[in-house]
């Protein structure tokens, strides 16, 4: 065994998660009024996320992505392209981004 203590994955999680240092000039505009979103554009690795979902919407999604299978003639999608896929849709089609909106406004109001 090393002589030197090896630091846990939660410090070093932390460690990654914590805010970056304060600008050494707060005056400088050009380091404090970046959006924080284009920090996350110069990642080389994939963000991961968890999604939880009820078990009635999963399955909806699985007769879905079933039938959207048949549909691009694939034996099978997997969730993680089906919901990269999903994702886009929503971003670049304004009909798309406009239909999760209304969802998004409707879950609101309940």
């Amino acid at each position: 065994m090393s002589p030197t203590r090896r630091p846990s994955s939660v410090a070093s999680l932390r460690r990654a998660m914590a805010a970056p240092p304060a600008a050494e000039n707060p005056s400088d505009e050009s380091l404090t009024s970046r959006p924080a979103a284009a920090s996350v554009g110069s990642r080389s690795r994939p963000v991961r996320i968890t999604l939880n979902l009820p078990v009635d919407l999963y399955r909806e999604m699985a007769r879905w992505m079933d039938s959207a299978a048949e549909a691009v003639d694939a034996p099978r999608l997997s969730v993680q392209d089906t919901l990269r896929a999903m994702i886009r849709a929503g971003i670049n089609d304004t009909a798309a981004g406009g239909a999760v909106l209304a969802e998004l406004r409707q879950r609101a109001r309940d």
